[in-house]
């Protein structure tokens, strides 16, 4: 008898033992499980973001287009695509190509900003190289980060507006003109009438490079292949 108790009393040691190995092996695994759903929850709201921010670069462009096409109604066959949006300073044709002063450039990248003076957006291509964070984030890349203003609006840096807080986004605005059959870079002749605009987004997270890239191509409203 008194065996017989000593038998059970270790198969209920042993039972205990089996259980808390199952009970912690269970444990770790949902915890894993919820660090990598954590993990692929913040990576997706990332790419969600970046995608907007994207998709806004390319609809600011647009809007550039559009208010031009309204500015200048006497002339917007030439200055859909003008740059210059000084007040003082109107779209004029330089003579030659029949293109305006300051066109929107072939091949150059670009930020956008929004001017909140005059709201309306805005280019700007005083910046050094192309956006490239593959080789680590330098002073040329950090002209493309974003931040987040007291609106709560993303938002290139801008020394006329209160400083935001820094984000981990880049965007590039890049334009480049092509020929009429859309497949062949016309850097050569910016009277062509195609603009393709790409809106480039990078960022890093967690020691490794993301990007969303989305391109749209842009003409004047009645789709004339070019100003000639």
């Amino acid at each position: 008898m008194l065996n017989k108790l000593k038998s059970r009393r270790g198969e209920t040691l042993i039972e205990v033992f089996v259980a808390t190995i199952v009970f912690v092996v269970g444990a770790l695994a949902a915890t894993r499980l919820f660090a990598m759903a954590t993990v692929n929850n913040q990576l997706t709201k990332e790419r969600a973001i970046a995608t907007n921010l994207a998709r806004e670069g390319l609809e600011a462009v647009r809007i550039i287009r559009d208010t031009n096409w309204l500015r200048f109604a006497g002339e917007r066959r030439m200055c859909w695509n003008n740059a210059d949006f000084s007040s003082s300073i109107k779209c004029q044709e330089n003579g030659t190509t029949g293109t305006p002063v300051d066109v929107i450039q072939d091949q150059q990248n670009y930020i956008v900003k929004f001017n909140a003076a005059h709201y309306r957006w805005e280019l700007d291509m005083n910046l050094p190289s192309r956006l490239n964070l593959t080789d680590g984030i330098d002073a040329d890349d950090e002209k493309y980060r974003l931040e987040i203003g007291a609106d709560e609006l993303y938002r290139h840096s801008d020394p006329l507006v209160p400083a935001g807080v820094q984000t981990v986004f880049y965007r590039e605005i890049f334009t480049e003109y092509l020929n009429d059959d859309q497949t062949q870079d016309a850097s050569t002749s910016v009277s062509a009438n195609i603009l393709r605009v790409t809106a480039k987004v990078e960022w890093f997270d967690r020691g490794k490079m993301s990007e969303v890239v989305l391109t749209t191509i842009l003409t004047d409203y009645l789709n004339r292949k070019n100003h000639l």
